[in-house]
């Protein structure tokens, strides 16, 4: 049975050239990695605002020092672009995870300011990571965190606290 060739200038021709084949998958993979970290930032977004996120947020004990883990997402819906984020971190030492509030050692209180660049439509992450020393006495040593959102400033709200001056 005869088999048909190809032309010689024929573009075909380069479906049979592997490192196109690679090409192709890696494009694909590229592609397709994109649109779905499209469509997962999507489900987080609200329109016309913003969301904060602290997933992942640990506290461990560790060489003697308290180690905190404080990673941020922010989601932006709004027309501006957001350039601080004002988060309040406290740390607890506690004797089992369920325990009361009343039951466990203050470790750490502060304030985070942290200053990024989320444009209208898209979203940002930034990581921070506490590490201080440990009172003489605790209640346990399971580490319960909690942070509280404090404030978001805009753009347009820098650029107006500039105009008032101080």
């Amino acid at each position: 049975m005869p088999t048909q060739s190809l032309p010689s200038r024929d573009t075909r021709h380069l479906l049979q050239w592997r490192p196109v084949h690679l090409l192709l998958v890696l494009l694909l993979l590229a592609g397709g990695g994109e649109a779905w970290r499209m469509k997962e930032a999507a489900r987080h977004f609200v329109d016309g605002g913003v969301k904060v996120e602290t997933e992942g947020t640990k506290g461990t004990i560790t060489g003697g020092e308290l180690v905190l883990d404080l990673p941020l997402t922010v989601y932006n819906g709004t027309d501006s672009a957001i350039v601080t984020v004002n988060m309040w971190t406290e740390a607890f030492g506690c004797p089992q995870e369920d325990a009361p509030q009343a039951q466990c050692t203050r470790l750490h209180s502060s304030e985070q300011l942290i200053d990024m660049n989320v444009q209208s439509g898209s979203s940002g992450s930034a990581d921070r990571q506490i590490r201080t020393g440990l009172p003489p006495s605790m209640a346990g040593d399971y580490v319960r965190v909690r942070r509280r959102l404090m404030g978001v400033t805009s753009d347009v709200e820098r650029a107006e606290q500039r105009q008032e001056g101080p």
